[in-house]
Order: C-alpha cells, then structure tokens, then sequence
C-alpha cells in the first residue's frame, strides 16, 4: 500500500478542469515549481500532480471558474504510485485562488 500524506500545495492549473467520472466530481492537472529555487539545482523540473475532487462544491467551482495558469492552493491528501514516473494523485478537499491568470484577448 501506497503511503499517504496530508498536504498543501501551490501550483497553476495546467488546462482546464474536467468533469470526473461521478457527480460532483472533476479532475485537473497542478504543476507545482520547487519553492526555493537557490536551493536546488537549476534544472530540478516543476512537479506534476493528478488531482481529483469529490466534493460537489470545489468541482463546481473548478468547472466554471478555473483557467489554465490560475495559482491555486489546494488541500488534500496526496498518495505516490507505486511507478515513480507517474504524477502523485492528490484527493483535493480544499481549493483557494491565490492569483487568476491574465485575461487573453481574443482578435
């Protein structure tokens, strides 16, 4: 069995959200960039995780207000797979807007 973590994490949307596979649920992708950067080396890559939701009230607001490159904080618990290539799956409980991404201009 796969060790899980509670945890908090700061990305951006990578595209928009989906509908998941029930009710009340939706998925998105989080890329989560390394928080000290002068600590690490410069080419450590920007993390990838695979998060769902299950509570009706963030999947509604993932669905009708999330957009690529929004900075999100979310909340939840967080398990590897067992293949270390794959992105973490994070089950997001709480989800926070910390900056939306610029507006595009459509011409």
């Amino acid at each position: 069995m796969n060790p899980q973590t509670r945890l908090a994490i700061d990305g951006y949307a990578d595209a928009s959200p989906a509908p998941g596979t029930g009710w009340g649920t939706a998925t998105f992708d989080l890329i989560h960039s390394p928080a000290d950067a002068d600590t690490i080396a410069p080419d450590t890559p920007d993390t990838e995780n695979a998060c769902t939701t299950a509570d009706p009230r963030i999947a509604d607001v993932l669905l009708r207000e999330i957009q690529p490159g929004d900075l999100l904080r979310v909340t939840g618990i967080v398990v590897q797979p067992d293949d270390l290539t794959a992105p973490a799956r994070f089950t997001v409980d709480a989800l926070e807007v910390l900056e939306a991404a610029p507006a595009t201009s459509s011409s």
